[in-house]
């Protein structure tokens, strides 16, 4: 199993700026049409506070609860339940850490506690793998210049 997942990739943004892509316009970048709940047309909010949900809404106005942020610190830190097209009881967590560099900024994500989903734990955590390289490769291509590196 991999857990956690851990994942490294430095932006030439701010700390300010990166953590604002992350989050407040993460509708403009998130990969919808594959990774999503209720499609392409899908909307995304993320919460500006801690205990806030992250909700993706359909066209069609199908609410769809991906988590909910457990720790906020703007500019600097994340860290949320995961949970998108599953139940609350079975939400895994990312953490996200914003960390300023001679290029930028440097964004880890790690993803953790797969052992909760059982026997697809193992299955899960591979798709989740592979699918937060292409999710931070489309948040790298918001900005330009990128630098995407594997820990």
């Amino acid at each position: 199993m991999n857990d956690p997942i851990e994942k490294t990739l430095t932006v030439p943004l701010s700390p300010a700026d990166a953590f604002a892509l992350f989050t407040t316009d993460i509708d403009t970048w998130w990969p919808k049409a594959t990774h999503s709940v209720t499609g392409a047309k899908a909307k995304i909010t993320f919460p500006d506070h801690k205990d806030g949900d992250i909700i993706e809404e359909g066209a069609d106005g199908t609410r769809a609860i991906w988590g909910k942020l457990i720790a906020y610190e703007p500019d600097t830190y994340l860290a949320f339940t995961w949970h998108p097209g599953r139940t609350e009881k079975e939400a895994t967590v990312v953490t996200l850490t914003f960390t300023k560099t001679s290029k930028g900024t440097r964004c880890d994500l790690t993803h953790g506690g797969f052992d909760i989903l059982g026997d697809t734990a193992d299955a899960v955590s591979t798709s989740y793998l592979h699918g937060w390289d292409m999710v931070l490769g489309c948040y790298a291509s918001a900005v330009m210049t990128p630098v995407l590196s594997e820990n």
